[in-house]
């Protein structure tokens, strides 16, 4: 089971462009959905969140309001595990943004490989065509 964590090449600044885009700010905590998620060992041998795929945030419940400063810079992911590398979707995630971003998936958040495209065929969260993955 791979636990990744985030590092400084994770691109957490497109993070911070998908907050402040759902008007996410300093204080604020939120249950949302990460579409495009990707967890890798491309940078070496530890599993790391990647935020470069990133397709957007959907902001489903305010918890606690912002104090309409600006998003810190650091990132934190906790209780997130998968088996493999590859694209994930996160569904219902705890975000909150005091003193840094913390993204905590619980009880009530799932992980599911992302449904991606290419040529409008359809593949798995490794790129391959559905199907034909030697992952699967």
């Amino acid at each position: 089971m791979l636990r990744p964590e985030v590092a400084s090449v994770s691109q957490t600044e497109r993070l911070r462009a998908a907050m402040a885009a759902g008007a996410i700010t300093h204080g604020q905590a939120v249950r949302a959905d990460i579409e495009h998620l990707e967890v890798s060992t491309k940078a070496g041998a530890m599993p790391l969140v990647y935020f470069c795929a990133l397709r957007g945030l959907r902001v489903a419940e305010t918890i606690r309001p912002g104090d309409g400063g600006p998003l810190p810079a650091d990132v934190a992911v906790a209780g997130l595990a998968v088996e493999r590398e590859g694209m994930y979707d996160v569904r219902n995630a705890l975000i909150s943004s005091n003193g840094r971003i913390e993204i905590t998936l619980d009880e009530r958040s799932s992980v599911v490989p992302a449904h991606r495209s290419v040529f409008g065929l359809p593949v798995d969260a490794w790129g391959w065509p559905t199907g034909a993955s030697p992952n699967a």
